[in-house]
Formats: structure tokens, sequence, C-alpha cells
């Protein structure tokens, strides 16, 4: 084969503490092209460690060269990534999240006092209308298994990486968690918070120029809501940002009085709303299990890897 006809890719492997994986730990995996089943080429290839440089793969120039690339290995969740777009002229990195099986969450440089050094901006907003904060805190990592946190910091982490049109992020507004309403329960999947409604317009903008899809009827999937827009940057665990615009107050922040509306964000495993509704939706609703943060933490984060960001929500998944 020809030099131009080959291209590779280069597997990187980190686990669940976003490290490198341990050189000690062997693997396998297959990579196949982007034909059907019956003419794709399937390699198997094994390794160890937390790099492998697979070589050789038929390159197609056309949509072919969109690679699938699953890796295995004993004591650990599988990973996967696709599509990786190969190329002739260098190698193209994935870089993929091995989870070991039982992996807890781990809050260890997610303390309190380390949200305040490392991310103010989550401390204020978690601190926003109570005077009990650092128990509130406390008591979510024990919570559900500290499931409600995890989504919190998820959500957190991945709305302060939006750039809007106003060239600021969601969190640069004004939020107040809601807790403790039943009409607004705080979950591992989503949370309730009063927000500044000038957030809607910069989002309804961002619907226009492309970067947020705009969800129609989103009372369907969110009883109550009246507008609801999704992130497109990523193939999977984008954030959906939607708004009850029935339910607004005037709340004191601390340049004075923000006119606010109730949003609710929350991360869907997948982009599309078919997807979404077939993959998730609907075995979420028949097994009574809502979208699990620790997924949704992995596949951000290999998401944000291949967009060249980094996703750290700064809890991990130990063992």
């Amino acid at each position: 084969m020809d030099e131009v006809d080959s291209g590779s890719i280069l597997i990187n492997l980190v686990d669940g503490t976003r490290q490198p994986l341990p050189a000690s730990v062997k693997w396998s995996g297959t990579i196949h092209d982007g034909r059907a089943p019956s003419e794709w080429r399937l390699i198997n290839i094994d390794g160890s460690g937390p790099a492998e440089l697979i070589k050789g793969l038929t390159y197609f120039d056309n949509l072919f060269d969109n690679y699938t690339v699953i890796v295995n290995s004993k004591g650990y969740e599988d990973a996967a990534w696709m599509p990786v777009h190969i190329s002739s002229a260098q190698p193209t990195a994935v870089d993929l999240m091995l989870v070991p099986e039982d992996a807890h969450l781990n809050f260890g440089g997610a303390s309190w006092a380390s949200l305040n050094s490392i991310r103010p901006r989550f401390a204020q907003i978690l601190s926003a209308g109570v005077d009990n904060a650092s128990d509130r805190y406390s008591n979510l990592m024990e919570q559900n298994r500290g499931l409600v946190l995890a989504c919190l910091l998820n959500l957190l982490t991945a709305m302060s990486q939006i750039t809007l049109p106003s060239e600021r992020t969601p969190l640069d507004y004004y939020w107040q968690p809601i807790w403790d309403d039943p009409q607004f329960p705080t979950a591992q999947d989503r949370f309730f918070a009063y927000a500044d409604k000038a957030l809607v317009d910069d989002v309804v903008k961002a619907g226009k120029m492309g970067s947020f899809s705009q969800e129609k009827d989103p009372g369907i999937f969110h009883p109550g809501a009246t507008l609801s827009y999704k992130q497109n940057q990523f193939d999977v665990t984008n954030v959906q940002l939607t708004f009850h615009q029935g339910n607004a107050k005037s709340i004191q922040g601390p340049a004075g009085p923000v006119d606010c509306v109730v949003a609710e964000p929350d991360i869907d495993y997948y982009k599309d709303l078919l997807s979404h509704f077939f993959v998730e939706v609907l075995p979420n609703k028949f097994t009574g299990e809502l979208t699990d943060p620790r997924t949704a933490y992995l596949l951000r984060w290999m998401a944000a890897k291949q967009a060249g960001q980094d996703f750290n929500p700064l809890y991990t998944l130990t063992v």
C-alpha cells in the first residue's frame, strides 16, 4: 500500500481520574472503517498502557475514513469513539477513558474549599439565596451516592465552557438554584434555578447563529417549559438550556434586582432528538433510571478532547 493511501490512529487512554492508563494495564480493541459491516476491514489490536499508534489503515479520501475505535480491558468498562476521521498527512489522535468497573465518585478534589479557590463562580452560584451553602454542599456529596452533586458539577463545568453571542458564558448571568421545591426538584440529571431572563435572549441569538438548536414543543420532555435550546458543538453530551418563562420573579442580586425566569439545564447523551428519545429517554422511562452523570462525565471528556478542549468537573471516578 502506498504511503499516500494509508493513515494511522494514535489511541490515548486515561483512567477515571483523567490520568494516563498505567503501563501495567493490558487491553485489546478493534478498529474498523466507515463502510458497511459486510465490507469494512476489521482490525484487532492488543496493547498496554496509555498509548498505541495503529498504522496502515486504508485511506479512502471520503466518508469511509470515519473509523470506529473500541477498546476493552479486564476490570474496566469498555470505551469507544466514532467517527475518528483519519488523514494520510498525519496520525489522528483519539482519547478514550477507561473507567474501572464498580468505580465510585471521588470528590477529593472538589471540596467546598477547593471550589471557592479553583472555581469561585461555582461556589457563588451554589451559595446564592442560602445561608448554609457549605453544609448543603457537603450533604450533596452523600445524597443519592453523590450523583446529584456530580450532575451539578458536570453542568456548571460544561456551561462555563460555552461562549454565547454576547461573548459571555451562561454562568456570567445571575443564577440562584432552587432547592427543596417539589415542582422543580434537583436530580441526578438536571437542576432548576432562577436565572437572569437576559440569558434567554442570548441563547435565542445563539440558536439563530447556529451554535444551538431549538427543541420544538419542549413541554413534552420538560413539563411546563416554554422554550428550549440545545448546544450542538459535540456529537454527544451537549448542554440543553430549557426555560420555564411562566415562572418568573425579581431577585435581589449582588448589584441590585434581577428579573429572573426558571432555567432547567441538563445534558443528553446524544446530539439528535431521535437518538436521544430511543436510546436515552425510552430506556430511562421503562427502567426508571435517569441519565447517569458518570456516563455524561466520561462521554463529555472524550468529546471535549476530540475538540481540543479539556473537561474537568473536579471529581473523578475511582475504585
